[in-house]
């Protein structure tokens, strides 16, 4: 057990405290304490009562403060939930993003199920209106294995419940029904699969919504609402409460109104209405509860009343929650008299916003003072301590170790948090330099002392860390922590989500009739869709694509493989090829062409590096596991695998030419400190080459800071030095008295001279003009060269370079950010107003996205005219880059608080401060775009805001449309990822292998593209290239996906594009084992279909072009160019008069059938193949 904790348990007032507690005496108050004090009563009273707690706070930046110094002891306990408040808006939106939603209902629904333990929330949030909990869990369905249910029930109290049913679960909140399958999504990540056998359940799975694939069994599961505003009564009853009511101007609001202005608003008030009422009625009710929240709920309580009866209540500093409380409904009254004055309506959600009640006879209260202001209630139980807070910086580790020395001598208990691990080793050498006695508590908890006797060891080293140290007077204890005062912090541990290790498969089940398709043989044509064709009492299912004229093509399910989705990087159509001819095939052999002389220049300069012999780095010296132990974040894989593949690069006598991909913020820069730590150690120079001074100032800074406690020289070589500052750097660098150099294209200039240059890191070669390229060329001949790019590279070209290009790629994401709150709304004066001075009130910087050149200085103009009180600037892509620089430098450094840019915007620029970011014209934008630009907010611990706007256009264009859509869809799952994804890839493809590339790629589209790409590699690399073999197969058996069984085309092709794509048994069992888990017992029809596949396989094997059925005949087509006459001998001895052979320019084999069925006759055809192979 933690010292911290027990030695205050044994304490007797505490004790006495505790007493009081579990005898329920009333509200008790503890004063005297320090701010890390209060956290450690908090622990220590969870663990001496055993009861749940929930602590309310003044803020949310306290909230966040509190929950990561309970982290430090939440080894000791259990999750700690954190309830935000809830957004209350006074705009219209028609989507916004349901991370925040979705966190406050998982709190309620751990509460409602006795699983929260530990919670934290603000006032703000308690003062809030919700729903009673009766409505809340109303309809939650409780089900169990073995049990009768009505399924059309279950689907309505699931859409009771919140859920929005769905062809596919995708995304949290979503549930579909297939057959005698549901599946519901209980989280961001994981779902429920229940499978029915008539009314009664037979099974109950848990999946993973990545891969859609089931990993647990469950016995009794409880599905709880989706969000918090499950409606009370129907809506049919709230619409006409809202129709019948005349507007009922409340007394607090009518008193704000002069005579003569309450005609007009009225009458706005009831235009605001009947909008409001035709968006209800369209069952979008969510946006609108917050307005009507009075009509919707006339049941109401807050949060406290979710709270069940053993809850101990602990306010944290409840002069300051008062404080928030009288300023909360100070700034309700002043929004209100705005929105009068703006003849706008008033959400009733902040109506009548009244003080809280703290007394309550039903839960124990405990207040946590640090001062007693005897504001608490006066007949609460009052125990005074003393505490006082204790902070010591890196400048003052002497003094701490001259204290720590007085601290023994005076017998006080002294316990050091030194960070992680290394820095807990690093205190002790320290300590032990100081001939201080010390002990180090080990993983278990122990103690690693000899005796247990206080007098001997009276310092204890210990990992973890809180936001400040501590001294309690009543203990004789001295806790020391902070980052301030080691060399790094304990690392940010976190696991790798399993969305993440299940996201092999992701399922794109999105081919939709009138989508582009690249046929391997036929090149690109429309998919019409799936046509079901029966002949003779066969059935069968075919993909129906047309082509030029208005030609159609049929294609047998079973060939799926050769289909793929159109991905060509750009909006408008591709061109549709001629059925017949040799249109493809030129134009593939065109881009083939093209393609080798990129191979080419590619191979030869990697045959070149080959032979150059270079400078061979040593390995990793303490120094280096020293300085990659201070990084205080726990590194990625994928970073410690690019870190890995760039040392031993380095290590190797041969240069280094390695690219780095990864998206902004995945870590690339620390596998480039890293490096140059390596390069340095060596005592070679390290040049490091941005594209904009803005860029180069910001890896200065982190260049600087990572390596000052290790005497290096870092500097900065750029046009913002003055000519005196330039030549010396210069001249330094020539005397090798400069260790890193950081700068733009001025490091390549004719005076730069290196002592001993040994590591070039250059980020965006790309953005670099052609002389800069040339003489990063030269440089690239003898030294070690780390590329770096942002830009994603897609797995699929990834793997066809890897052989002539060194390249690590960092796929997995950052450390989870707190989600982007995203808006999308037509575009309104007022809420950009609201937005920006939102974000000025908590000191903070706006992006303002205006992507058009020619407006954007007015733009700025009315922006300022909007905000006085902002500084406003723009910047756009045709300004110079001197002028572009110095705009974002002055925006870097808070000068300028609202840009006004176009997507230009420097992407690897990090600015934390700038959390809100408004765009306009969202639907002239493309999906990835905006993803991008949304990554460019939070990015620091505040909440971020998103604002996506588009002008209400009575006639909005077809893509416009469907763009708008798809942003809506994009920002209430996220699910947009996936395509953004793939476009951003296909850009990357377009930098990696050059601009000239991407039109070649238009034409084939991207697959094919990247299948070209690998042969003409292998061709060249003399690695020979085999060409499956297609083969074609007409069997007069059913073979197809019923309707009654999977319904939805799309998922229908997903399906028989995986049957297709089997290339083994075990492929095809894992298919069947998919089949059967999504959609249950396979009819007879997906059996033959999947023996089908099998038999293709031997097929390809036993070099079989073609089996065709001819009566209770199959003919099967050989190769001739692998044909083995002596199988013939083999075949006729196993089945005499069963098999004919006919000779021949094309030799075939007749086979004749004795099966009664198809199941019979398929598995004959199947052991005839069997022969062939043997």
């Amino acid at each position: 057990m933690n010292e911290i904790i027990s030695d205050l348990q044994k304490l007797p007032k505490f004790q006495e405290y505790v007493q009081e507690i579990k005898e329920k005496k009333g509200p008790v108050t503890i004063s005297g304490l320090s701010d890390v004090g209060k956290i450690q009563f908090i622990c220590a009273t969870k663990q001496e009562i055993n009861q749940p707690i929930c602590i309310v706070t003044y803020n949310e930046i306290q909230a966040r403060k509190i929950i990561e110094d309970l982290k430090y002891f939440s080894k000791d306990f259990e999750e700690i939930y954190y309830f935000p408040k809830r957004e209350i808006v006074t705009y219209d939106y028609i989507a916004e993003s349901k991370d925040l939603p979705y966190e406050r209902i998982e709190v309620l629904n751990k509460i409602q199920k006795k699983n929260a333990k530990v919670i934290v929330t603000t006032i703000e949030a308690i003062m809030q209106k919700m729903i009673t909990k009766t409505t809340l869990y109303k309809n939650k369905i409780t089900l169990e294995i073995g049990k009768n249910y009505n399924i059309e029930d279950i689907k309505q109290k699931l859409v009771s419940l919140g859920y929005e049913r769905n062809d596919l679960v995708e995304n949290k909140g979503q549930f579909s029904v297939r057959g005698d399958i549901i599946d519901v999504a209980i989280s961001e990540k994981e779902g429920i699969r229940v499978e029915f056998w008539g009314d009664e359940i037979d099974s109950i799975r848990k999946f993973y919504l990545s891969s859609q694939r089931s990993s647990d069994m469950e016995n009794k599961i409880e599905i709880m609402p989706a969000h918090e505003f499950v409606l009370e009564e129907d809506l049919n009853t709230i619409i006409k409460k809202i129709k019948n009511d005349n507007i009922d101007l409340k007394r607090e609001i009518e008193n704000k109104i002069e005579t003569k202005q309450k005609t007009g608003y009225i009458e706005a008030l009831k235009e605001i209405k009947e909008k409001d009422i035709e968006i209800i009625e369209e069952e979008n009710y969510i946006s609108k509860v917050d307005k009507y929240f009075d009509y919707f709920y006339k049941k109401q309580s807050n949060f406290f009343d979710y709270l069940q009866n053993d809850f101990i209540i602990l306010f944290d500093e409840f002069s300051k929650i008062k404080q928030r409380e009288e300023n909360i409904i100070i700034e309700n009254r002043n929004l209100i008299k705005t929105l009068i004055e703006k003849q706008k309506y008033i959400p009733q959600a902040i109506q009548e916003i009244n003080k809280i009640e703290y007394t309550n006879e039903n839960k124990q209260i405990i207040y946590l003072e640090k001062q007693d202001f005897g504001l608490t209630k006066s007949s609460s139980i009052k125990y005074i301590f003393n505490y006082r807070d204790v902070k010591y910086y890196k400048s003052e580790i002497e003094i701490l170790l001259e204290d720590i020395k007085k601290w023994q001598n005076s017998k006080k208990q002294v316990i050091i948090l030194a960070g992680n691990k290394e820095e807990t080793e690093k205190f002790s050498k320290l300590l032990q330099d100081k001939d201080i006695n010390y002990t180090i508590r080990d993983i278990k908890n122990n103690i690693k002392a000899e005796e247990k006797n206080k007098e001997n060891w009276q310092v204890i080293l210990d990992t973890g860390k809180l936001s400040s140290g501590f001294e309690s007077y009543d203990l004789n204890l001295i806790v020391v922590t902070g980052e301030e005062l080691f060399l790094s912090s304990l690392k940010n541990k976190r696991k790798v989500s399993q969305g993440f290790k299940q996201g092999e498969k992701v399922v794109f089940a999105d081919l939709k009739v009138g989508d582009y398709v690249v046929h391997k043989s036929h090149g690109i044509g429309q998919f019409i869709g799936v046509n079901t064709l029966k002949a003779d009492g066969i059935i069968k299912d075919y993909i129906k694509l047309r082509y030029s004229n208005d030609d159609m093509l049929y294609i047998p399910t079973n060939d799926l493989d050769n289909i793929r989705k159109y991905i060509g990087g750009r909006e408008s159509s591709p061109k549709i090829n001629k059925l017949g001819g040799k249109e493809w095939e030129n134009t593939k052999q065109r881009v083939k062409n093209n393609l080798k002389e990129v191979a080419r220049d590619l191979m030869e300069l990697y045959a070149k590096r080959q032979k150059i012999k270079g400078f061979s780095f040593s390995k990793d010296t303490d120094w280096q596991r020293q300085f990659e132990d201070d990084f205080p974040y726990v590194e990625t894989d994928d970073q410690l695998r690019c870190i890995e593949e760039t040392k031993k690069d380095m290590e190797d006598v041969k240069p280094m030419d390695r690219l780095l991909c990864g998206d902004v913020g995945y870590g690339k820069t620390e596998v480039a400190i890293r490096a140059a730590f390596k390069a340095i150690m060596d005592q070679k120079q390290v040049a490091y080459l941005v594209p904009t001074t803005v860029l180069a100032n910001q890896q200065y800074e982190t260049f600087k800071s990572r390596m000052e406690n290790f005497a290096i020289r870092v500097e900065l070589l750029n046009r913002f030095r003055t000519k005196k500052q330039q030549d010396e750097i210069v001249r330094k660098l020539k005397l090798g008295e400069i260790d890193v150099v950081i700068g733009t294209h001025r490091i390549l200039s004719k005076d730069v001279e290196f002592k001993d240059l040994g590591l070039l890191i250059i980020d965006e070669e790309h953005r670099f003009g052609v002389k800069d390229k040339e003489k990063i060329k030269k440089y690239k001949t003898n030294i070690d060269v780390l590329t770096m790019t942002a830009t994603p590279i897609p797995r699929t070209l990834h793997m066809s370079i890897v052989g002539v290009r060194d390249m690590s790629v960092i796929y997995e994401p950052p450390q989870n950010r707190r989600p982007v709150q995203t808006y999308v709304l037509e575009y309104d004066e007022e809420v950009i107003k609201e937005a920006i001075t939102k974000e000025l009130e908590r000191k903070g910087q706006v992006f303002y996205l205006f992507n058009k050149v020619e407006g954007i200085e007015k733009k700025a103009i009315q922006i300022e005219n909007l905000v006085p009180e902002a500084k406003v600037a723009y910047a756009h892509g045709k300004m110079s880059g001197t002028e572009l620089e110095e705009m974002m430098m002055e925006f870097v450094k808070g000068e300028i608080n609202v840009l006004v840019c176009t997507t230009i915007l420097e992407s690897g620029i990090d600015i934390p401060n700038a959390n809100t970011i408004i765009v306009e014209n969202a639907d002239r934008l493309g999906l990835a775009q905006l993803y991008q630009i949304r990554g460019r907010v939070g990015r620091a611990d505040k909440q971020a805001y998103a604002y996506i706007t588009y002008k209400r256009d009575k006639i909005l264009t077809e893509v416009a449309d469907k763009r708008l859509k798809a942003i809506k869809e994009f920002t209430e799952f996220g699910s947009g990822f996936k395509i953004a994804m793939r476009d951003l890839e296909i850009r990357g493809a377009g930098s990696l292998l050059g601009e000239i590339q991407h039109g070649h790629m238009e034409e084939v589209g991207y697959d094919t593209y990247c299948k070209l790409l690998d042969e003409v590699l292998k061709e060249m690399q003399g690695i020979e290239t085999i060409e499956e073999q297609d083969v074609q197969i007409d069997l007069t058996i059913s073979s197809y996906i019923p309707e009654e069984y999977i319904e939805n085309s799309s998922q229908k092709i997903e399906i028989y594009q995986d049957i297709a794509l089997c290339r083994s048994d075990e492929d095809i069992q894992n298919v069947t084992d998919e089949i059967i888990d999504r959609y249950g017992q396979m009819p007879i029809e997906i059996e033959n279909l999947l023996k089908i596949a099998t038999i293709k396989n031997l097929a390809r094997k036993a070099n079989i072009l073609k089996i065709a059925q001819k009566r209770d005949g199959i003919v099967f087509l050989y190769d001739i160019n692998k044909f083995d006459m002596s199988l013939v001998d083999i075949l006729l001895k196993n089945y005499n008069r069963r098999v004919r052979f006919s000779p021949g320019r094309e030799p075939y084999i007749t086979f004749m059938l004795q099966g009664k069925n198809d199941k019979e006759k398929l598995k004959e055809i199947e052991n005839f193949l069997l022969d062939n192979i043997k």
